[in-house]
């Protein structure tokens, strides 16, 4: 990044201005707000830890006052979550857009978590 000017803020101190890259930045970290169509039992636990090792992702769930994350499957399951129950999904990685497609089918009940 470039320094495009120096700019004197309220205080008469010298703040920096930088111009944004050519290139668009994608963002790391997405989270979407949610409402199961299905129940989030072991083997859709088990689903979202694979797509979350597959993908590089942190994946984070977090239903009432609960949260559970893709290092433990007990955490997930422990969320209760059954169909109609709102919650939030928060993704963290490089591939998130992949890994939200793939959990948002097995949260949205349009998937078979077998494979």
């Amino acid at each position: 990044m470039k320094l495009a000017n120096n700019l004197k803020d309220k205080n008469n101190r010298l703040a920096a201005c930088t111009e944004a890259p050519a290139e668009v930045m994608r963002a790391n970290e997405v989270s979407f707000i949610m409402v199961a169509k299905g129940v989030l039992a072991f083997r859709e636990s088990a689903h979202i830890i694979k797509i979350a090792e597959e993908t590089g992702c942190e994946i984070t769930i977090a239903a009432g006052k609960k949260h559970g994350t893709s290092k433990s499957i007990l955490s997930l399951v422990h969320l209760g979550i059954i169909n109609g129950k709102s919650l939030v999904l928060n993704v963290k990685g490089e591939r998130n857009d992949e890994a939200f497609r793939e959990i948002s089918k097995i949260i949205g009940g349009t998937t078979d978590s077998n494979s």
